[in-house]
């Protein structure tokens, strides 16, 4: 078994941190929590399961917000996998670092999320 390994995953149209957070009632942002880790945990069950000591979390994305508010994209990403089981939790001990960066040559409205680490 290699001791590194990378999954990949695509997310569609995510709500804007403005809009997530604008939201009146909680109930609203729950159903987009719940309906976005549908569609990771979806993909994340295509692979086989694997348990990381840490991660790395590269974002790219062409939503037509500002990058800093495409962040919604890394926490229902993270979230998902977390619940998965790739990960025990989302602290800074098992996710150090994240990155996000806007890519043109993706679908409009699209996000592509790369856990990248080390292998248990």
């Amino acid at each position: 078994m290699p001791n590194h390994a990378v999954i990949e995953i695509e997310v569609g149209k995510v709500t804007s941190l403005n809009m997530f957070y604008a939201s009146k009632h909680w109930i609203i942002r729950k159903k987009a929590k719940d309906k976005f880790s549908a569609e990771i945990l979806e993909q994340l069950n295509k692979y086989d399961k694997i348990k990381f000591k840490s991660i790395t979390v590269k974002v790219e994305t062409n939503l037509r917000y500002d990058i800093d508010n495409c962040i919604m994209v890394a926490k229902f990403a993270l979230d998902a996998f977390k619940d998965w089981g790739g990960i025990p939790d989302d602290t800074k001990e098992f996710v150090p670092k994240l990155t996000m960066e806007y890519n043109p040559n993706l679908e409009k409205n699209t996000s592509k999320v790369f856990y990248r680490g080390l292998v248990s």
